[in-house]
């Protein structure tokens, strides 16, 4: 009886970055294409291993290598297989696979900085909503029939918190899963393709976060523009493949546009020029440069290094501006808590004496 292993996940970029670093070490070293393809699987663990066993055996058989992998074509990219395309018909697979590399390092390395910069902001956040949870669940209840029961005036401050404490009592079990499904709802709704145009204007726009998210995308554009031009595609078709590239429903429409006035012989730059929100006026003059001079490809790599050292900025910006904003805001809400309660005991003391 055949043995059959049930594998569950996809390829994170993690592996994907690994297998891009093992395929151009080995191919570097001499290797033939079968041979990485083996070593590479060897590796490899769980869904990625069963694709490159599957791939391997297709390239021993004759095919093409994009052509194996165009068969698992949801775990790897538009950018990924179109150089590797390139780079077989060219015979620039190895150089493809180091410009690949590049690309998906810095994607990584982005990542991880941006997990660093997230860890302290969310340890206050979910702090402060395990605080805000311990008092409405273990304090409150005990001490809204003692403020009910003062013969005293009530400060603002507590009067609210026990407008907040009454509404947690009744409807409390409400509240909570009534949460729990808005954020189902809302990760169910972020998957929807008529809720992208919304969500993807939220993403440019949010305050820190949207200069950022364009900032990311305009290094990314510059990467990939400049490694597919490089490998030799022609510039409607890297666009093309761009459309795919780019996760933003914005972004994607302009992109189709400048395919459309590239075929009426507009230049990059210009059609680039007709979208100021979202091409920086640097973007659109360095991209006019590299048209000009014939050096496109370059220039994207210095695009994409400077708005890569901007992703940088801004995320250490982010980090300084929102620490001291939580602190603050942390702060504040224990100071309420603080006054709330020792508010109406203080006016009982005052009185008594």
């Amino acid at each position: 009886m055949k043995n059959t292993e049930i594998i569950f996940g996809g390829v994170s970029s993690r592996e994907l970055l690994l297998l891009i670093r093992q395929l151009h070490a080995s191919i570097r070293a001499g290797y033939d294409l079968v041979q990485a393809l083996e070593i590479a699987s060897y590796q490899a663990h769980g869904r990625l291993r069963q694709i490159l066993t599957d791939v391997q055996k297709s390239v021993s058989k004759g095919s093409y290598l994009h052509e194996a992998l165009e068969k698992h074509k949801k775990y790897f990219s538009p950018l990924f297989l179109s150089l590797i395309k390139t780079g077989e018909f060219s015979g620039t697979l190895q150089e493809n696979l180091k410009r690949l590399l590049t690309i998906v390092e810095k994607e990584q390395r982005f990542r991880q900085k941006f997990r660093s910069a997230m860890i302290y902001p969310t340890f206050v956040l979910v702090a402060v909503t395990l605080l805000g949870l311990s008092i409405s669940i273990f304090v409150l209840p005990t001490l809204l029939p003692l403020f009910k029961s003062l013969n005293v005036e009530l400060p603002l401050s507590t009067k609210i918190l026990m407008w907040f404490a009454e509404i947690f009592k009744d409807y409390g079990a409400v509240i909570f899963f009534g949460f729990i499904g808005m954020v189902a709802y809302l990760l169910w709704l972020s998957r929807q393709s008529a809720a992208k145009p919304a969500l993807h204007w939220i993403s440019l726009n949010i305050p820190f976060f949207g200069a950022l998210n364009r900032k990311l995308i305009l290094a990314r554009f510059g990467d990939s523009l400049g490694s597919l031009t490089r490998s030799g595609i022609p510039i409607d078709a890297s666009l093309q493949i761009l459309v795919d590239v780019i996760d933003n429903h914005y972004y994607k429409n302009a992109i189709r546009s400048m395919i459309l006035s590239l075929e009426k012989g507009r230049t990059l730059a210009y059609v680039l020029d007709q979208n100021p929100t979202l091409f920086d006026p640097i973007f659109v003059k360095l991209i006019s440069l590299g048209e000009v001079t014939g050096s496109l490809a370059d220039v994207c790599d210095n695009v994409s290094d400077y708005y890569n050292d901007e992703v940088d900025e801004t995320m250490k910006n982010i980090s300084v501006t929102l620490e001291p904003t939580l602190i603050i805001i942390v702060g504040a809400l224990v100071l309420f808590v603080a006054l709330s309660i020792l508010g109406p005991i203080y006016k009982l003391t005052g009185s008594i004496r």
